[in-house]
């Protein structure tokens, strides 16, 4: 086989790789002849015997893991405490919109008992019920007294002495302290 590597050899340039290329065999068919193949031997006639079992009934138990149950119980409590969640908000946004319906009335009722109430406040309505139902008068020149206050408003301020020592101001905390709690 050497041999026949070597006639090729140098034939000319060679433009690629000088690799084999199995899939095609027209390149090697020289190479292909002169190389001996086994001979093919007989093969043993072996005899099979087919043989059925009867397979055994294998009875599955199904069981449900420990953390499965676990999971799913916490699944079913965050699935309820939603809905309640949920059925609270419904029934507080009900309750808040009726207050502020409330509100809304209460506001137009304020308005009115404002208007009523500065109304109420008309003087010439005020004089005119002092006169006729309490029975009132205007006062006379005689009757107006004037009051002199010539003497003027005095206020003295106690100086404070100097000898204010630590032991003085213990002294009036624990006193004020005293009174405090009597």
């Amino acid at each position: 086989m050497a041999t026949s590597a070597n006639k090729h050899y140098g034939r000319g340039a060679v433009y690629g790789s000088l690799a084999y290329d199995f899939n095609n065999p027209e390149l090697y068919r020289e190479e292909y002849e002169t190389a001996q193949t086994p001979a093919a031997r007989p093969q043993p006639k072996t005899q099979t015997r087919v043989r059925t079992r009867a397979k055994p009934v294998v009875h599955t138990r199904q069981s449900i893991e420990p953390f499965s149950v676990i999971g799913i119980m916490i699944a079913a409590f965050l699935f309820v405490t939603a809905i309640l969640a949920q059925a609270q908000l419904v029934g507080i946004s009900t309750e808040s919109v009726a207050l502020q319906n409330q509100l809304s009335e209460l506001k137009d009722e304020q308005t009115k008992l404002r208007i009523a109430y500065e109304s109420a406040f008309n003087m010439e309505d005020i004089e005119e019920y002092a006169i006729k139902s309490l029975g009132m008068q205007r006062p006379q020149a005689d009757q107006i007294l004037y009051i002199d206050t010539a003497a003027p408003n005095k206020a003295v301020v106690i100086a404070q002495s100097d000898s204010d020592n630590f032991v003085d101001r213990v002294s009036d905390f624990l006193s004020g302290l005293g009174a405090y709690f009597r």
